[in-house]
C-alpha cells in the first residue's frame, strides 16, 4: 500500500513540475477566424498549453519586442504598443483576404528545480539539454532565459494571400507551406519551425484541434532535419500549433535558453 502511495505521489510531482514549465507558454486566439468586411476581430493572448479558454494570460507581457498586424496583405496603420499593456488587440476588417497578427517577446530569466528541467527534457525529448544535466546530483537548480512568439491567421471574405508563410521573428517561429484556408478535408499540410530564420531540427510540437462541439484533440510531432512537421487537416474547428525548443546558453549565469512559439488558424 505504501509503494502505491509513493508511486502516485511521484506521478503527481512529475505532472506538477511539467506543468510549471509549460504554464508560461503563450498563444494568440481570435474570437472569430472567418469574418466579413466591417466585422471586428479581437485577438487575445492566452497563457498555458492547449486550447483551454480558462488559461488567459493572467499578467501583461513584460517585454513585447515586436508586433505586426497585416490585413489583406497590407500593414494596418494602427500601432500596437510595445509595452506591458498588450493582452488583447481588436481590428475592424477593412481589407479582404488573410490577416496575420504576430508578436514576439522575452519572458526574462526563470530558475527551475532540477526535477522540473529533467522531466521537461525527457517529456519533450529535447536532446540538446543533455549536456547541461548534472548526473552527479550536486546541481539542484537551472536558470533559463525565456523567449516567446505567437501568430494568428484569420481571413475576411476570401481565403487569398500568402501571409501563412511569412517569416517575421528573430526567435523561434512557425510558418506554413500551404494555405490552410484553401485546403480540403484530409489534405496534407506542412509546418516549418525556424530559429533565427533558419530551420531547426528536434523541436517538439503539439497540435491541438478544437471541434465546433468543443471537443479537443491533440497529437505530438518532432521537426526533421529540414525543420518540418507533416500533418493532415482532418478535423473542422480551431487549430493551434505549439512548439518548444531548448538549448544550452553561452551567457554567464544562464544554463539554457527556452523558446516557445505558437500558430493558430481555423479549418472548415
Amino acid at each position: 500500500m505504501r509503494n502505491i502511495s509513493i508511486g502516485c505521489f511521484l506521478t503527481f510531482i512529475f505532472s506538477l513540475v511539467s506543468f510549471i514549465v509549460r504554464a508560461q507558454d503563450y498563444s494568440l486566439i481570435a474570437d472569430k477566424y472567418v469574418a466579413a468586411q466591417g466585422d471586428s476581430i479581437t485577438y487575445t493572448l492566452f497563457q498555458g498549453r492547449g486550447l483551454d479558454a480558462t488559461e488567459i494570460a493572467p499578467e501583461a507581457v513584460k517585454n513585447l519586442s515586436y508586433a505586426n498586424y497585416l490585413q489583406g496583405g497590407k500593414k494596418v496603420a494602427d500601432t500596437i504598443p510595445l509595452n506591458k499593456n498588450f493582452v488583447k488587440y481588436s481590428a475592424v476588417q477593412s481589407n479582404g483576404g488573410q490577416s496575420l497578427l504576430t508578436i514576439e517577446f522575452k519572458g526574462g530569466s526563470v530558475t527551475y528545480d532540477q526535477l522540473v528541467v529533467e522531466d521537461f527534457a525527457k517529456t519533450e525529448n529535447l536532446k540538446e539539454l543533455a549536456s547541461i544535466i548534472d548526473s552527479s546530483g550536486f546541481t539542484t537548480e537551472y536558470t533559463a532565459n525565456t523567449f516567446f512568439t505567437a501568430k494568428v491567421l484569420t481571413r475576411t471574405d476570401k481565403p487569398n494571400g500568402n501571409l501563412y508563410k511569412n517569416k517575421e521573428c528573430q526567435q523561434l517561429e512557425i510558418v506554413l507551406e500551404q494555405n490552410p484556408y484553401k485546403l480540403q478535408y484530409g489534405d496534407d499540410i506542412t509546418a516549418v519551425i525556424l530559429l533565427g530564420g533558419k530551420p531547426i531540427e528536434g523541436t517538439s510540437t503539439t497540435i491541438y484541434t478544437k471541434s465546433i462541439t468543443g471537443q479537443v484533440h491533440s497529437a505530438k510531432y518532432r521537426s526533421n532535419s529540414e525543420g518540418k512537421i507533416f500533418f493532415k487537416l482532418n478535423r473542422s474547428g480551431t487549430w493551434l500549433l505549439q512548439t518548444v525548443y531548448a538549448k544550452p546558453s553561452e551567457e554567464k549565469g544562464i544554463n539554457y535558453n527556452y523558446y516557445q512559439s505558437s500558430f493558430s488558424f481555423n479549418f472548415e
